[in-house]
C-alpha cells in the first residue's frame, strides 16, 4: 500500500512510496489540490487547498540496543503550509500517535526545513 496519494489540480494523481522511500522528491512540480497520507495505524490524514506541502522521516541510529546499527524510523512529518501558517502533524511510526502544531514562518523548526522538500 503507498503511503500517500497526491491529487493535482489537472486530475492527475501521484502514488508515494513507504516510510523507508517515500518518493516525496518525484513528486511533478504541478499545483496540489489535496493530499491523502496513511498514518501507521491505518487512519488517513486528509490535507485540501493549501499553498505548500512538506514530509520528511525522522530517523534514529540504535547505538547499543537490540538493533544495535541498525536505522530506526522514529517520526514522519507531514507539514502543510497556508499563508504564513504551518500544520504540523508530527506522527510516531512506534506507536502511532498523531501530534498537530500550528508555527509561524518565523519559527526555528520551520526555517531549518531544507527548501528543495517543499511542494
Amino acid at each position: 500500500m503507498n503511503l500517500y496519494v497526491i491529487f493535482f489540480k489537472d486530475n492527475t494523481n501521484f502514488y508515494g512510496g513507504d516510510y523507508k522511500n517515500p518518493k516525496w522528491l518525484e513528486i511533478p512540480d504541478k499545483p496540489i489540490k489535496s493530499i491523502s497520507y496513511l498514518t501507521p495505524l491505518g487512519r488517513w490524514i486528509q490535507l485540501r487547498d493549501y499553498d505548500k506541502y512538506y514530509h520528511f522521516i525522522e530517523v534514529a541510529m540504535d547505538l547499543n540496543g537490540k538493533k544495535k546499527g541498525q536505522k530506526i524510523l522514529e517520526y514522519s512529518y507531514l507539514i502543510a503550509k497556508k499563508d504564513n501558517i504551518y500544520k504540523v502533524h508530527k506522527v510516531s511510526l512506534q506507536t502511532g500517535k498523531i501530534e498537530i502544531q500550528h508555527l509561524k514562518e518565523e519559527d526555528k523548526f520551520i526555517k531549518q526545513l531544507n527548501p528543495i522538500g517543499w511542494r
